[in-house]
């Protein structure tokens, strides 16, 4: 795995952190890969154009691509920096502009296919730096991105995928809105949940989940309620620990199920993770005596989750109920009776991998039967 340097910026100016960085690489072109409105927005433009003014150095910009990147989306992209000449890659935005950028810099220099997870070197890679806007999606600490293509979504997995600098500056969280701190703060927290329970956590993907547990559980909701600068600091910091861990293990059965939500019914990635959330809190200890994992051990399996129920200030019997109520105080209602939603499309677009890494294995047969209660009422 390439090093990767971890820059956070509490309470920082980020034009130092940035400008200090970037001038290491003597770069005369940079690639810029970023938001919209949010660019600007978030405060991010004005630093970004100040430290490339300082640097007297050109820039190319790259932001006409969807909010969940597809396959169109990063052939564009890679012609643009082609083109371009640029020798170094600044992507800075919430998850999907970051996810864009890793894919660019990747098959920019990789050739092979998405599918199978085979490709071959050609060139060196550019440097890349990534600078998150939101405080969830964790793609800034990881070595994988989703891509979509014909409205399946892809991972696309390599080492070579982690950017080489990450800079946490929870500054350009300040003023996001309070459902799209909602989304991707959840996201930070399943994340961390979701590596906890997972199939291939260690111990070092433990104690950073657990960091990110204590960080978000608690203070999301606050910054729901009442966002202070101070409160969206813990949240950013807890969302590059949950980043940090899912690097190791890869998410598990919610963020699999998600999928086909966001690309078929247009759901944020995060609000489509929580659909499902409250049902894996107690399905992945109802079912530990005939559905455990073969790797997982029952007994230790068992006084895993009971130490999650507890840090998360509940218990199996209370944690369905507890999870839901979370998910309505933070603004991601789960009880969705009314959409029309087609079972065939949602089957089709669960990430068979994602699935591989729950704790307890979930054959065809179960998938079709929660796949089958959702579309009937709404919800699990």
């Amino acid at each position: 795995m390439n090093q990767i340097n971890q820059i956070m910026c509490l309470n920082n100016d980020p034009f130092e952190y940035l400008q200090s960085n970037l001038s290491r690489y003597s770069s005369r072109k940079l690639f810029l890969v970023r938001g919209k409105k949010s660019y600007e927005l978030c405060g991010a433009k004005r630093v970004v154009e100040d430290v490339i003014s300082n640097l007297k150095c050109g820039f190319v910009e790259y932001f006409d691509f969807s909010e969940n990147p597809k396959y169109e989306d990063l052939e564009r992209g890679l012609k643009l920096l082609e083109l371009s000449g640029a020798d170094l890659i600044v992507a800075i935005g919430g998850g999907s502009v970051l996810d864009m950028a890793k894919l660019i810099r990747f098959f920019h220099s990789y050739s092979g296919d998405i599918l199978n997870e085979k490709f071959v070197k050609n060139r060196d890679l550019l440097p890349l730096f990534a600078i998150p806007t939101t405080a969830g999606t964790g793609s800034e600490v990881t070595h994988f991105a989703v891509l979509y293509k014909d409205n399946l979504k892809y991972s696309v997995s390599h080492k070579d995928m982690l950017p080489d600098r990450a800079i946490i500056c929870p500054q350009f969280t300040y003023k996001n809105a309070r459902y799209l701190t909602a989304c991707t703060g959840f996201d930070a927290l399943s994340q961390a949940i979701e590596a906890y329970w997972n199939v291939y956590s260690i111990e070092e993907s433990d104690n950073y989940s657990i960091k990110a547990i204590k960080l978000i559980w608690d203070n999301l909701p606050l910054v729901i309620d009442s966002s202070t600068n101070e409160l969206r600091d813990k949240i950013a910091e807890g969302a590059y620990w949950a980043g940090k861990a899912i690097n190791i293990t890869k998410t598990t059965a919610p963020h699999a199920f998600s999928y086909p939500f966001t690309i078929n019914y247009g759901y944020p990635h995060g609000h489509a993770v929580a659909l499902t959330f409250p049902f894996f809190m107690r399905y992945n200890y109802a079912e530990l005596e005939n559905k455990l994992h073969p790797l997982l051990n029952s007994k230790s399996h068992c006084k895993k989750m009971e130490q999650l129920y507890n840090m998360l200030g509940s218990t199996f019997d209370m944690i369905y109920d507890d999870m839901y109520n979370y998910l309505e105080r933070i603004g991601l209602a789960i009880n969705i009776r009314g959409r029309n939603f087609d079972k065939n499309l949602i089957l089709h677009g669960i990430n068979a991998s994602r699935l591989s890494n729950n704790p307890c294995v979930l054959s065809q047969a179960d998938v079709d039967f929660i796949v089958d209660e959702f579309v009937e009422n709404g919800k699990l």
